[in-house]
This record gives C-alpha cells, structure tokens and sequence, in this order.
C-alpha cells in the first residue's frame, strides 16, 4: 500500500469513526474542556466506551 493509499484509508476511517460515533466524540471534547478529570483518563473512558460499542454492533 503506498503511502497516499494509507493516508486516504485512515481518512476514511476517522470519517467513518466520527460519523458513527459522533455523540460519544463530542461528549470527549466537552469533557476536556470543562472536566477536571485529567485528559488522559478521559480519553480512555472515551476509547472503552467505542470499544463496547463497536463490540455491540
């Protein structure tokens, strides 16, 4: 896979991602920008909570 192919499959990928999951996305972003949580465990709440989702479907 060339490297142009790469790049175009991981845009289609985010795009896909954001689409699917573009509640639980926003609610990440506004949890970074108004939680006191560190970002750290936010974003892995965030990738447990689409890791289950993507297992639900």
């Amino acid at each position: 896979m060339t490297r142009t192919q790469l790049e175009i499959t991981q845009e289609d990928m985010w795009r896909t991602l954001v689409f699917e999951q573009r509640t639980t996305l926003t609610l990440a972003v506004e949890m970074l920008l108004r939680c006191h949580l560190s970002p750290e465990q936010i974003l892995a709440k965030t990738a447990m909570a689409l890791e289950g989702s993507h297992l639900d479907s």
